[in-house]
């Protein structure tokens, strides 16, 4: 017997973070913050439980609104009428202050061509979405859901009549396609991915019928929605499967498959397919996003116009998005991006905004003719610094297993310093935590070791032997080398160059030499893979909501430090390195977590996983994140004073950047 699962989880619920706790039937129409539904004289809906409206006539009136540009394209032929373009029951979102006005170009910046963010933090579209401010998740791709009472099957309904931006409609059959062609390919899915393993089996995927799906797990998977409303289940509805069958081995012709592996001038199918879904490079994909690249990848400025079938209206049954188009100026770094916003040359953007730089937007904003926002993280902190545990040095990687090492460095840092140097006092110390209004959130695991004491820190690194010094007053490795890391960073989210520079001064008193030195992001990442570094820094994610997805406590993904660990655990043993101690008892702790359903218990093992980092300490964190800058012009409406900024809802998307809107006339 199954019961029907709402289509919002609340607060109380989203904290207990057990997908299936609450059941009842789900509201068609949502709000953009999660709130209370559309009106019910909303034109957008019928009634969720009533039977299907008739047909309309070809000269009744349409019940939607659409935007002057497309009802041009309508009227000369080039577009179906927006009744036909809509899904049977649209999704309804109530803006954040008014109704909005059609048209307008949103000017933003980016530092690269793929850092346009396109169908990611910018009009990215989930199965399910978080909230603005990440306590709720709501329907959105998937209309409503249903879970086993035993919570290993999950039954998800798309809308019917939903389409791709090509017109063509979007089904079970796409998702199935990611599943059985893409997930279960090997060249392209080496190792299947382990947020959709649960008790040592992956999920099976079933079709029910064209907008019904089943997703079958061999134990109960208490946290699958939450997981599934993050970036991991982004990927499941991007792939269009009638535009990418032509890319793949199965379904390609060969001749035709061989031709344009050449054109690309790639040697295996998968590298050519493996390019093809991506909304921020490849115009030609369709999309389901509010706006769809409509340039080269390479253009400047990188242009996105509004997509004709996007899915959602407003409740006056206004067809999303509001804006035309959206344009991006390409700029040489974090710095030149900083100072042409401090100018006025974006409408809204968060991205690359620094805090630092808050005097100086604060100072400009009259002349900008935009307002400052700053926006609560979700991130317990923006710099993780993280010691490489797998080193191919093995002089050093026996330092740095040894955890007096860590705590050394951690008392060594002189964190009310960075506080005022980079932060404007406006921090507190932290390790890599989580935050403060999680329900995990644990004090002493929190401000472990984030005392500044160089006299503790010299101790520890007595005790571990590392007493002799070179005439610089560095202190010598047991074969004789001066201690030094390599500290390399990426000068794009934090102002981690200062933080470097100030670390060098402090971790010289205990003996330690830093080496700190930028380099591009692509690079950084290759070397990271490559376990080539000493020392990185990146921004931790997610510690609003530890459980659905704790990287920055387990070696599961993306965690820095124990990146090897990693590789190893999601290759099932292929690659990196394999976790011992410690490393695999937070693992496992985890996996049990995954199938545990009492939110109680749930908690008392991820306090388990705080107990080991306390006193592992495999990452050393800094300081609490600052707020996150928001610039918008003052004509750009409908941005929330009080949304969440963190990768995993991909803020702002969780913000419903379609019902944001340029006001008429004002935009000058």
């Amino acid at each position: 017997m199954q019961r029907r699962a709402r289509k919002t989880i609340s607060r109380r619920e989203f904290m207990r973070v057990s997908a299936f706790a609450a059941a009842g039937a789900v509201a068609v129409a949502c709000g953009a913050d999660g709130g209370p539904p559309a009106e019910d004289d909303a034109p957008a809906a019928a009634d969720a439980q009533g039977d299907e409206a008739p047909a309309e006539s070809a000269a009744a009136p349409s019940k939607y609104n659409e935007a002057p540009m497309l009802a041009e394209m309508v009227a000369n032929g080039q577009l179906p009428p927006v009744d036909e373009r809509l899904p049977l029951e649209p999704l309804v979102i109530t803006p954040e202050e008014e109704i909005g006005d059609y048209g307008g170009i949103w000017n933003r910046l980016a530092t690269s061509a793929s850092d346009n963010q396109l169908g990611g933090k910018v009009g990215g579209e989930h199965l399910v979405r978080y909230n603005k401010d990440g306590t709720q998740i709501n329907p959105n791709v998937f209309e409503s859901w249903e879970v086993s009472d035993d919570g290993t099957t999950f039954t998800f309904n798309l809308r019917p009549g939903m389409k791709w931006s090509d017109g063509e409609p979007y089904t079970a059959n796409d998702l199935l396609f990611y599943y059985e062609d893409v997930l279960l390919n090997e060249d392209l899915t080496p190792s299947f991915p382990n947020w959709l393993i649960v008790g040592g089996e992956p999920v099976v995927i079933s079709k029910l019928d064209d907008y019904t799906l089943e997703f079958k797990f061999a134990s109960p998977y208490a946290l699958f929605i939450n997981v599934l409303g993050s970036l991991w289940g982004d990927a499941f509805a991007r792939y269009c499967s009638h535009y990418l069958k032509q890319f793949h081995i199965n379904y390609a012709d060969e001749d035709e498959l061989e031709a344009m592996m050449d054109e690309a001038g790639v040697e295996h199918w998968y590298q050519l397919f493996g390019t093809k879904p991506d909304t921020r490079r490849n115009p030609d994909t369709p999309s389901y996003l509010p706006w769809n690249l409509s340039t080269p990848s390479h253009s400047d400025p990188l242009i996105a116009d509004r997509n004709a079938f996007y899915w959602k209206v407003d409740p006056e049954g206004n067809q999303l998005p509001y804006i035309d188009a959206i344009h991006w100026s390409l700029v040489d770094g974090k710095d030149q991006l900083n100072l042409r916003a401090i100018q006025g040359e974006v409408d809204m953007q968060l991205r690359h905004i620094t805090f630092d730089n808050v005097p100086l937007f604060m100072e400009n904003r009259e002349r900008g003719n935009y307002r400052v926002m700053l926006w609560n993280r979700g991130q317990v902190t923006d710099t993780v610094l993280h010691l490489n545990h797998t080193n191919k040095d093995p002089v050093l990687r026996e330092i740095v297993q040894d955890k007096r090492f860590r705590y050394a460095l951690s008392l060594g840092m002189n964190r009310a310093d960075i506080n005022e140097a980079v932060y404007l006092g406006q921090t507190e110390p932290t390790q890599v935590s989580p935050t403060r209004n999680s329900p995990v959130y644990w004090e002493p695991q929190a401000i472990s070791m984030t005392e500044y004491d160089p006299d503790r820190a010299n101790a520890y690194l007595d005790e571990m032997g590392l007493t002799e010094r070179d005439d610089e007053g560095y202190r010598l490795r047991p074969d004789g080398e001066r201690l030094s890391l390599v500290f390399e960073y990426v000068a794009i989210f934090a102002a981690w160059g200062d933080i470097a520079e100030l670390l060098t001064s402090q971790w010289k008193d205990i003996g330690l030499e830093l080496i700190s030195t930028e380099i591009d992001r692509s690079l950084f990442g290759q070397r990271l893979s490559a376990n080539e570094l000493d020392l990185g820094v990146w921004h931790s994610s997610g510690e609003w909501n530890p459980f659905i997805e704790p990287r920055s406590f387990v070696p599961i993904v993306n965690n820095y430090a124990l990146r090897q660990y990693a590789f190893y655990y999601n290759s099932g043993g292929k690659e990196g390195f394999e976790p011992t101690g410690d490393i695999l008892k937070a693992i496992e702790i985890w996996e049990e977590i995954k199938t545990t359903v009492d939110e109680e218990q749930q908690r008392a093992l991820f306090r388990q996983i705080l107990e080991l980092n306390m006193e592992n300490l495999w990452q050393i964190g800094v300081t609490t994140a600052p707020p996150q800058p928001v610039v918008v012009k003052n004509y750009f409406r409908n941005v929330p004073e009080d949304g969440m900024f963190d990768d995993q809802p991909r803020s702002p998307s969780n913000t419903a950047m379609e019902q944001y809107f340029i006001r008429a006339g004002e935009d000058t």
